[in-house]
């Protein structure tokens, strides 16, 4: 027994060597990659933080899009960029509300590869869609670098590129944008005024209230004091029909609320038929014709057609319709002149197919050999004006790392 103690041999003491180096190894290799996923997630994570930082971005300039007005000219054009330092409060996205939303410690400055320090910012650029940018855009080419910074095309829409980057990381998503549509308010009435005189003394219908409507509406008069003509509403002779002319003295004196009729205003500028004063319409036809003053201003000649009705507004001025003048669809009066005498008339054959409407205490004129006002009710379908910028369905995407 002593002999056996004294042998040193030592075969358990390799075997526990040898068991301890595997398992030191395996230990190894364990904390390596419980290291790297780590790593991995820390750099997942910081990814996610940048793309979050770019997505607020893209939203907070699509909003600010939708309260600046459209970069419809030149003249309106949005900056070539908007950042943090950005200065801009109408078309850029406010810089202090995003960055009060991103203060983790993902957003602080960071030590990047080469050793340069990387700050958390954001970046959005706006361009138009037009010449080979229809379906493609990165600001490293020429189809997205070179495009201008506003509707150049007039065709309502624009691409939108936002960046975000947090501690080193950088992503990009870009989006189209365009103005959406909705439509506004107004009488569904052949005419509303304040007043209406029938110079005709005859009994045929000189204002049809029905039209090809399968359901009669009404001539409705606020017959508010001073009238430019009485009796108010005027006497039922047969000229006004199927349905007769109603007075309804707590009726609003405007025909379309002030936000629709800046609505319509806006879709007349996106269409390039907007008029300010000074200026004078080449004609009155148009799917958006706004004008603001029409004083001195004449035009000759059908405007529109019955399949394709048209949609007038005059802000101060008077409109006078004669001879085989046609004219199809809704013609609005703003009467900002204030006046109280006729600021619509209409004589010999002239005619207005769709509905009229005039503001305050201005009426109406009619009174010829055949009718000079015929309802129809097609022409409030297509009255429609700029409603909120909105993105375009299918065109966010995410694009390389540089682009």
């Amino acid at each position: 027994m002593i002999g056996r103690c004294r042998e040193e041999r030592g075969s358990a003491l390799i075997a526990a060597i040898v068991l301890i180096g595997v398992m030191m190894s395996i230990g190894l290799a364990t904390a390596s990659y419980v290291d790297g996923q780590q790593t991995q997630s820390g750099g997942e994570r910081t990814r996610e933080s940048a793309f979050n930082l770019a997505e607020a971005a893209l939203g907070a300039q699509v909003l600010q899009a939708s309260r600046a007005d459209w970069p419809s000219t030149a003249a309106t054009a949005w900056p070539a960029s908007c950042a943090p330092s950005s200065t801009s409060a109408t078309s850029c996205p406010d810089a202090a509300s995003l960055a009060e939303s991103y203060k983790t410690p993902d957003y602080s400055s960071a030590p990047c590869p080469g050793g340069a320090s990387s700050a958390p910012a954001w970046k959005t650029i706006v361009h138009d869609d037009s010449a080979g940018a229809e379906r493609y855009y990165s600001a490293t080419t020429s189809a997205g670098a070179a495009q201008p910074t506003w509707d150049s095309n007039g065709n309502g829409r624009m691409w939108v590129k936002s960046t975000g980057t947090a501690r080193c990381k950088q992503r990009t998503i870009v989006t189209a944008i365009e103005q959406g549509e909705r439509l506004l308010s107004f009488p569904h009435n052949p005419l509303t005024a304040n007043w209406v005189h029938i110079l005709n003394n005859g009994r045929k219908i000189l204002i049809n209230t029905q039209g090809e409507a399968a359901q009669t509406a009404y001539v409705v008069l606020r017959c508010t004091a001073p009238l430019g003509w009485s009796p108010c509403p005027p006497a039922d002779t047969g000229q006004i029909g199927p349905g007769p002319a109603k007075a309804d003295p707590g009726s609003s004196p405007l025909a379309t609320p002030v936000g629709d009729l800046a609505a319509f205003k806006a879709k007349a500028v996106k269409l390039n038929t907007y008029y300010p004063a000074g200026t004078c319409p080449p004609s009155l036809a148009g799917a958006a014709v706004y004008v603001e003053d029409f004083t001195g201003c004449s035009t000759s000649g059908n405007a529109n057609s019955a399949n394709a009705l048209g949609h007038l507004y005059i802000g101060t001025g008077t409109l006078s319709l004669s001879g085989n003048t046609r004219f199809y669809g809704l013609v609005y009066m703003g009467n900002k002149q204030g006046s109280s005498g006729a600021v619509v008339s209409l004589s010999g054959n002239a005619r207005i197919t769709g509905a009229v409407a005039v503001d305050g205490l201005g009426g109406v004129n009619v009174g010829s050999s055949k009718e000079n006002i015929t309802f129809d009710e097609k022409a409030f379908d297509e009255f429609k004006g700029i409603a909120n910028v909105a993105i375009v369905p299918n065109t966010w995407r995410e694009l390389k790392p540089g682009s």
